[in-house]
């Protein structure tokens, strides 16, 4: 193994396509908020969604549209989520990421726009860098806002150049420049702001049982088993991944009209840690998981002031996660490996050992697979072992 301060570079090699990093579903009839980590490379098996939380503020819940007239988006530079009912327009930051300071408060979508896209917004998708909410209705016509109070018009409105059902919900990706759409049947459409479609329909969640809410795409750039990015459409309590067959996942919440990529690792465990005696140390990250994000670091917490850490890195993974200690996570990384380094830090004075890891990369680079691991006396071995966790420098 090798040790070096700075591991930056590493993330312009070449890495093996893994899938899928976290995504987080918006209930407005139940007020609620909850994030899931889609079955992974690292972790294929379904995850119970964690965390869930109340939407601050709970706004009304939709009228007679239901279950189409809500949504939900990501701001992947501040991790702060959006969300409508149809009418308002909201945002809360997630408990994922630390608070990037004041939240607007929630204010109403202007009577003109709502005309511009034929009644209540169904569909809402941020693009963070020109700050331009796009917004859509059920008959296919899309307009481009500013996300402040007034909704100030930013691109004019357009229909959808090509036939489609009543639409349901809305997607911005900024590695392609281009929008996403589903209809209530579930199939999701490509396109470019001006409404020219960019590739075929996905029809492979139209065969799932009932409306579809909303739909997100994989912006962390890793492509899944089919070689492309996950687009995932939710269906009231589950969402699946629509581009090859897949199984459907639990939401965490009852209905999900919205659905939203995260910028945050995937890991196995998917939440917390795993003890080792009375310690257990809990992995966590400094802000969006977002190409250009100079303030992205790792952290693992629940050590004692001046407890070594080792915070290790590999762009490969021991799918056999072995348990090579009495306690403590499995060992997800390949022991030995060639192209494996590694950086030591201590705890600080309330026990959080710290590694900044800024994400100077072009959107798409990855996965990086880290692993951390610190001394424990109640471990036969003398150490334990924190969940491996899968990076990537994630598109807008």
């Amino acid at each position: 193994m090798r040790t070096t301060l700075s591991l930056s570079l590493f993330l312009f090699a070449a890495a093996a396509p893994a899938v899928a990093q976290r995504v987080v579903a918006y209930d407005p009839f139940a007020g609620t908020l909850a994030e899931t980590q889609p079955p992974t490379a690292i972790l294929p098996a379904l995850t119970p969604p964690q965390p869930a939380y109340p939407s601050v503020p709970v706004l009304p819940a939709p009228g007679a549209l239901v279950p189409v007239t809500a949504d939900a988006t990501t701001n992947t530079i501040t991790g702060i989520t959006w969300f409508t009912n149809g009418v308002l327009l909201a945002s809360m930051p997630s408990p994922s990421f630390p608070a990037p300071g004041p939240v607007v408060p929630p204010f109403a979508i202007a009577p003109a726009v709502l005309a511009m896209v034929g009644g209540a917004v169904t569909g809402i998708a941020l693009d963070p860098i020109a700050n331009i909410m796009w917004l859509c209705g059920m008959p296919g016509v899309v307009v481009g806002v500013v996300p402040v109070p007034g909704t100030p018009v930013a691109v004019p409105p357009f229909p959808l150049l090509f036939p489609t059902g009543p639409l349901a919900g809305l997607e911005w990706d900024g590695m392609s420049g281009s929008l996403l759409a589903v209809d209530v049947a579930g199939i999701v459409y490509r396109f470019l702001p001006g409404g020219a479609p960019v590739a075929p329909p996905i029809v492979g969640g139209a065969l799932a049982i009932g409306p579809a809410g909303d739909v997100a795409i994989d912006k962390s750039g890793i492509a899944n088993a089919a070689g492309v990015r996950a687009i995932w459409v939710s269906f009231g309590p589950m969402a699946m991944d629509v581009t090859m067959p897949s199984p459907p996942f639990p939401l965490g919440v009852p209905v999900a009209p919205g659905l939203a990529y995260l910028p945050r690792p995937a890991s196995n465990p998917p939440v917390g840690g795993c003890a080792c005696g009375a310690m257990l140390p809990l992995w966590n990250h400094r802000g969006p998981m977002t190409a250009g994000n100079a303030g992205f670091g790792l952290s693992l917490s629940g050590l004692a002031p001046g407890q070594l850490t080792l915070f290790a890195f590999d762009f490969v993974f021991n799918p056999a996660f072995p348990l090579i200690n009495g306690s403590g996570c499995r060992l997800g990384l390949m022991v030995p490996s060639g192209t494996m380094v590694t950086a030591i830090a201590f705890a600080n004075a309330v026990g959080v050992a710290g590694y900044p890891l800024p994400l100077f990369a072009p959107p798409g680079f990855g996965p990086l697979y880290e692993q951390s691991f610190t001394t424990c006396a109640a471990d036969p071995a003398g150490f334990a072992v924190a969940p491996l966790l899968q990076l990537a420098a994630g598109g807008t």
